[in-house]
């Protein structure tokens, strides 16, 4: 089974709406994003593990998926001041994509057929 990153995943919440990977209200320390599903196929996991970890994350989704055109408003607690994160997406069509993401500032991560990119 895979094993949890400390306090990278100890508060995930997720929402339909836009956002970006910046400080929210109430707590300073969360980055917020928008996962957005560009491929044709359903994401249906979604992953991460810190620069400085060796074991993935448990899945971030794991009572959803996102269909293809969908998009899913996400909240993570990070490790300390760490802004990267290999990310790593599961399609429903058998493909896998991973990234290094620097979460710190940023809209949205984006998964197409291509791969898994941020903006």
């Amino acid at each position: 089974m895979k094993k949890m990153i400390g306090a990278a995943v100890c508060a995930l919440m997720m929402i339909a709406a836009g956002g970006s990977a910046m400080a929210q209200d109430g707590d300073e320390d969360d980055y917020t994003f928008t996962l957005y599903n560009n491929s044709s196929s359903t994401i249906l996991t979604f992953r991460l593990v810190a620069k400085n970890d060796d074991s993935w994350s448990e899945d971030l989704i794991p009572n959803n998926v996102i269909e293809s055109g969908d998009e899913l408003y996400m909240t993570f607690n990070p490790n300390e001041d760490e802004c990267e994160y290999a990310t790593a997406v599961t399609l429903s069509d058998g493909s896998e994509f991973a990234d290094v993401i620097d979460y710190c500032g940023i809209d949205g991560v984006a998964v197409d057929d291509d791969g898994i990119r941020a903006y």
